[in-house]
């Protein structure tokens, strides 16, 4: 009778145990995760959670660097704007020299031009009075003025373009990282669909054997408990 017991509770927790491996096997699949808690895998939890800390760093660095791209690209475009101003200023200081032209007109769009101009490098090089000294009456000082400003804002935009470029590197390098490192992460963390589901099937089929030996015995003790009675 005692071996009978033992038999039964045998039985019974092996049940147990595959219905219990089943369930988390079930979880896995589901979730697509192999880790879904500390108990899956300690060891693997902690390496993932550190995984995970590098990849949240790595991408909130490149957010900061495209975020100083933007600026920059604002800056570029601010550059841009000024030197198209100075570029008409030129035609404007050419146009002055002829004995023809009305200067009181052009000297009206120099000093309209230098409005522009010096609210824009106010917001992008600092300087308010940026530019100044366009005469449409003396094309020589005119030119000269813009001859220096030219030299600002070419020299600006390369400093810039370099910064913009060098950042761009910087943000395609930890772009990279977040890849890898996530993928390392993913080998870590995530469930192989075809194991997983090979070991599902057969805690299944164990399982179902387990139920009907199970039954089997539990229908013998009852003939055996008849036949006694």
């Amino acid at each position: 009778m005692d071996l009978s017991i033992n038999r039964t509770s045998s039985t019974l927790s092996f049940i147990e145990q595959r219905t219990k491996d089943r369930e988390e096997r079930a979880e896995e699949l589901a979730s697509a995760k192999r880790i879904n808690s500390a108990a899956d895998d300690a060891a693997g939890s902690q390496i993932a959670s550190r995984l995970t800390a590098d990849i949240n760093q790595n991408r909130q660095l490149s957010n900061n660097v495209q975020d100083q791209i933007n600026i920059n690209n604002v800056q570029s475009g601010g550059l841009s704007a000024i030197n198209d101003s100075l570029q008409r200023a030129n035609v404007l200081s050419v146009q002055s020299g002829n004995p023809s032209s009305e200067n009181s007109v052009i000297q009206g769009e120099l000093d309209q031009l230098t409005e522009q101009v010096n609210a824009l490098a106010s917001e992008v090089l600092g300087q308010d009075d940026f530019l100044s000294a366009l005469d449409a009456s003396d094309p020589a000082s005119t030119q000269a003025a813009l001859a220096d400003a030219f030299v600002t804002i070419n020299e600006s935009a390369t400093t810039l373009g370099a910064n913009s470029n060098a950042l761009t590197s910087q943000a395609n390098t930890y772009e990279a990282s977040v890849v890898n490192v996530s993928a390392s992460r993913s080998r870590i963390e995530d469930t192989d669909f075809a194991a997983t589901s090979a070991k599902q099937q057969e805690t299944e089929v164990l399982l179902k054997s387990a139920i009907i030996n199970k039954k089997d015995e539990d229908s013998r003790k009852g003939l055996l408990v008849n036949t006694l009675v």
